[in-house]
């Protein structure tokens, strides 16, 4: 048997691709980890707390996503047109432990939001409390209201 006089050659050209392969491997995992962190906003980036909305309307959609859930109403502007706003909530595992599922709030229902405005103008909200309108029950708020501390809804 003769031996391959490139044997160390390969060894060592063979253990660099088994790197690059996982080194670029690596790098895709944290490229695509990383967008994901992206994705996430904070308040002030994308809503005014001097814009202050009151909405009122019919559920048109619900979306159960990540990193907020997204619930679409419509609601009539001062002028008594219809417009279809959406308004963001926190994540589903939040809503989950405050009582909410997939059927808590169906598309028909009306519901109150109190919330602030998107800083660039468009209907787009940051619910900072929702009501079911038929009952008044407070479904959720981000803030202790004084009506949560006194146990009124």
């Amino acid at each position: 048997m003769v031996a391959d006089p490139y044997a160390a050659y390969h060894t060592v050209r063979g253990s660099n691709v088994v790197k690059f392969v996982l080194l670029s491997a690596i790098a895709t995992a944290a490229f695509l980890a990383a967008g994901a962190a992206a994705s996430h906003h904070s308040f002030a980036a994308e809503f005014d707390i001097a814009r202050p909305v009151k909405l009122s309307g019919a559920v048109t959609k619900l979306e159960w996503t990540n990193p907020h859930a997204w619930v679409f109403i419509d609601a009539k502007d001062e002028k008594g047109n219809v417009e279809n706003w959406a308004v963001e909530l926190v994540g589903i595992n939040d809503l989950v432990r405050r009582g909410w599922g997939r059927n808590r709030v169906n598309v028909g229902d009306v519901i109150n939001v109190d919330g602030y405005g998107a800083k660039n103008g468009k209907n787009i909200a940051n619910a900072a409390s929702v009501k079911l309108a038929r009952t008044g029950e407070l479904l959720w708020a981000s803030v202790a209201r004084p009506e949560q501390q006194s146990g009124e809804k």
